[in-house]
């Protein structure tokens, strides 16, 4: 076995993150100590043996030279130790010794227990293991060995390996170009009779035990909860996509929440002309609040749902055509996010999948490397999508796609308390494995330059149980206060990448949303604008009152009053231009006025009544009474507008 001696790299600086990690192939004994009853040798093969040379403690240290201690980076620095074989039956246990940032120790604490086995030894994170045993105030550690057995009993090492926590992700063009942004993964498909004449999205039904069930959101339960097609509900009611307030309201919201744009989950073009203008006007809207547009394309729509594709060649010919058609909208719009120059970000959502109700000929119902790389040699190499998958198969996609996306992903072990109802869970515990995976393989894929880019993805959890997991089993990823969330935030901040995706903003029927509802408020909204802020190293002097997109919004569905809806259009103006106090003092008092908060299950107009400016009797007047009413209740924050209009009518009736 032939190796380099330590590799040490450290200090590689790029725009986004640093690539720091210690690689001690072993050949030599530079950095270990014989510490008590021992002795180090190198073999000459790239390995080392440690060997118990007295009865008693025997230890063997590594970089435990006060110049040498190892640096803590962040939560998720971990270590590797790569063990070869036994020396006449000996064993050894792996200690950790902590340090504060005055390297004064703070204690020694064991890591992997008495053993011979030949695995490599992992400790996730430094930090965590530190914080377990006590300690939260760690700075530097190193690692010390201790030989069980016989005298002359030992254990042979091939490599120690220090993983600077995420900053190990390979330095890529792209990744170097991408501006950091953070994107949210958004549904489409809601529509209402008010807006569209007809109910999409929030009635879907499912079936279940082969009997089918609806939704039915124009029916309200005893509290007014109308009966959607999902766990939760939003803080707006249910709303209709096409409706230009409602996409207001989302850019709003978003843009001060400090999200940089929005993924769109797509499909049909040409068979959904109605879904493509309501894109339309979403594009327009978000350039005036200066969001980016990226497409996520559901390359699976031509085989699930489209019955007229009976071969694989149409299907594949109708694929292309919206891709196009949808890249084309996007990138005319202006808004389309580039990853470099003039690039696109482009992400497809698909499964391998036979569909039995399908032709035989369609196959599998996703496009396959060799159809995917057909479409990109259309583009030249200075317009080719960066394209990404949820899913990337190291035999199948080198060369084909740029990489993958985070998403979350159900297992079938569900804890008794969950089944029934549901049929697939994951936990915290779940979760942090799924996401250690997919970064272990991202960076494996990088390093061996089979992929070059890379989109850490956020979500808070997941349930399905109102659409009955799609026919299937329903499906759980509970929230844990918001603890889920928060976590998969710290895995992507950690990792340090450009982008991010939230999953999602609004799947209501996976109950994945962020988007502020009747159960959360504006929790996942506020604890969004915090991680952003960490995530691109900004700090704010104030935090934005969240409610005030809402109670446009509300104030925009009851009220058709001139002076009303002005102050509306200068709030949002106030908004564009990022002056959120200004927007909040303006609303702020209209929402008052008309009481916004004392509805819980908002249904749109008619949900209160749209009071007149100065009517403070609500009586449908505007007189000398709400004069009297001012007088008898003069403390509150009356508004220069009511007053005025009051001036203007006190002597009516």
């Amino acid at each position: 076995m032939i190796k380099k001696v330590l590799i040490i790299l450290f200090l590689f600086n790029c725009s986004y993150y640093c690539r720091a990690e210690i690689v001690d192939n072993l050949d030599t004994t530079t950095y270990l100590t014989a510490t008590l009853n021992s002795l180090v040798t190198a073999n000459g093969n790239g390995t080392v043996s440690m060997k118990k040379t007295a009865t008693g403690d025997s230890v063997v240290n590594w970089r435990s030279s006060i110049s040498n201690y190892i640096k803590i980076r962040n939560y998720n620095d971990r270590v590797e130790i790569t063990p070869t074989s036994s020396i006449s039956s000996g064993q050894y246990s792996i200690w950790i010794l902590y340090f504060d940032s005055s390297k004064v120790f703070l204690g020694e604490f064991q890591w992997a227990s008495t053993r011979n086995d030949t695995s490599t030894q992992v400790l996730k994170s430094v930090e965590t293991f530190a914080v377990q045993n006590g300690i939260t105030n760690a700075e530097y550690y190193w690692i010390r060995f201790r030989l069980n057995g016989d005298v002359g009993s030992g254990f042979i090492f091939d490599k120690i390996h220090v993983k600077d926590g995420p900053g190990y992700w390979k330095s890529t063009a792209l990744t170097q170009s991408a501006p950091k942004t953070v994107f949210v993964h958004e549904m489409t498909s809601f529509r209402t009779p008010e807006y569209s004449g007809y109910w999409d999205g929030w009635d879907y039904g499912y079936i279940k035990d082969n009997v089918e069930y609806y939704h039915y959101p124009w029916v309200l339960d005893s509290s007014g909860k109308p009966d959607i097609a999902s766990v939760y509900f939003p803080s707006v009611g249910c709303y209709d996509m096409k409706d230009p307030c409602l996409v207001e309201y989302h850019c709003q919201i978003m843009k001060m929440t400090g999200i940089g744009g929005i993924i769109f989950d797509l499909g049909f073009y040409e068979m959904d002309i109605d879904t493509v203008n309501m894109i339309s006007q979403y594009l327009g809207i978000m350039a005036q609040y200066d969001l980016k547009a990226v497409i996520c394309f559901e390359d699976k729509v031509h085989w699930k749902w489209d019955t007229s594709a009976t071969t694989r060649t149409t299907a594949v010919a109708r694929t292309y055509s919206d891709m196009n058609n949808w890249l084309s909208l996007f990138q005319n719009s202006g808004i389309q996010f580039n990853v470099t120059g003039y690039r696109p970000l482009f992400l497809m959502f698909s499964y391998e999948y036979n569909d039995p109700t399908d032709s035989p000929d369609k196959g599998l119902s996703c496009l396959s490397p060799s159809e995917i790389t057909t479409w990109l040699n259309t583009f030249s190499s200075q317009n080719k999508p960066v394209v990404l998958r949820q899913w990337f198969k190291e035999s199948d996609h080198i060369g084909v796609l740029n990489g993958q996306f985070d998403w979350p992903e159900i297992y079938s072990d569900v804890p008794a308390q969950y089944s029934p109802p549901y049929g697939g869970y994951s936990d915290m515990a779940d979760n942090n494995d799924k996401m250690y995976n997919d970064r272990d393989y991202g960076q494996y894929l990088f390093d061996k330059d089979y992929a070059d880019f890379f989109m850490s993805g956020v979500w808070p959890g997941f349930d399905d149980l109102e659409i009955w997991g799609w026919n299937t089993v329903p499906h759980l990823m509970p929230r844990f206060n918001g603890a889920l969330y928060d976590s998969t935030w710290d895995w992507a901040i950690d990792n340090n990448l450009p982008l991010v995706q939230v999953a999602t903003w609004n799947d209501w029927f996976e109950g994945t949303i962020i988007e502020p509802s009747v159960e959360f408020g504006n929790l996942y909204i506020e604890k969004t604008f915090t991680k952003i802020a960490k995530f691109k190293n900004i700090t704010y002097s104030t935090v934005p009152n969240f409610n005030v997109p809402i109670w446009i919004y509300k104030i925009r569905d009851i009220s058709d009053n001139a002076q009303v809806l002005a102050d509306m259009q200068i709030a949002s103006d106030f908004i564009k231009a990022g002056q959120y106090e200004q927007a909040d003092e303006i609303v702020s008092f209209w929402a008052s006025f008309f009481d916004i908060d004392s509805v819980t299950y908002w249904t749109g107009e008619g949900t209160l009544t749209a009071y007149q400016p100065g009517d403070y009797t609500h009586d449908g007047k505007v007189n000398f009474k709400d004069i009297v009413l001012i007088g008898l209740d003069w403390k509150n924050d009356y508004g220069v507008r009511d007053l005025a209009v009051i001036a203007d009518n006190w002597l009516c009736e």
